[in-house]
This record gives C-alpha cells, structure tokens and sequence, in this order.
C-alpha cells in the first residue's frame, strides 16, 4: 500500500501547522518545502524581511527554510536579498497553492 507523501510528512507538523523540525531526507524536506512554498505567490517578489515573516509562521529557523528552498529550487533571489518563486516551480505547479504531492 502506497503511503501519501502528505501522511508522511504530517509527522513534521504540530497540530497548529507549525513545522517540529526540518526532515533529514531529501525527498521529505522537499515536500515540508513544497507545504511552506503554497503560502507563496507566484507573481510577488518578496522582500527578505517579507519571506521571513510568511516563513516565521512555520517554523523560528527562517533563514534554514529559506536556504533550503534555495538549495532545491523552489524560490531564486536576487542581489539584494528579494525572493520569489522559481520559474522552474512556477511552469511544473502552475498554482503553488495546489497540493504538488
């Protein structure tokens, strides 16, 4: 029987959707990403300061979450510490606000 990857990472998550902790493997840290990233528009760039509070309300380690999704391409940035959704995520989920699991 195949186990949704969003049972799986509901481990992660208090009952009030705060993140307990980072996961470890990759394709479990990608989908605690991928959560996070649905409270993010596609169309908005966002300032650090910005990011930081969507974030904050997930998990206190916004600047892990934010080099995470980084890291595995969910978000770009710019020089000046402005953030937004990557193209790539954008063009693959359409609509970040639809589950991608």
């Amino acid at each position: 029987m195949l186990i949704r990857m969003t049972e799986q990472i509901d481990q992660f998550f208090n009952p009030d959707g705060t993140l307990i902790s980072i996961p470890v493997k990759s394709a479990k840290k990608i989908a605690v990403l991928l959560h996070i990233a649905r409270d993010l528009s596609p169309t908005t760039k966002y300032p650090e300061k910005e990011l930081n509070a969507i974030i904050a309300k997930y998990h206190d380690d916004t600047a892990a979450i934010r080099r995470h999704m980084i890291e595995y391409g969910i978000l770009e940035r710019d020089s000046e510490s402005v953030y937004w959704v990557s193209n790539d995520m954008t063009s693959s989920h359409p609509h970040p606000k639809v589950d991608p699991i």
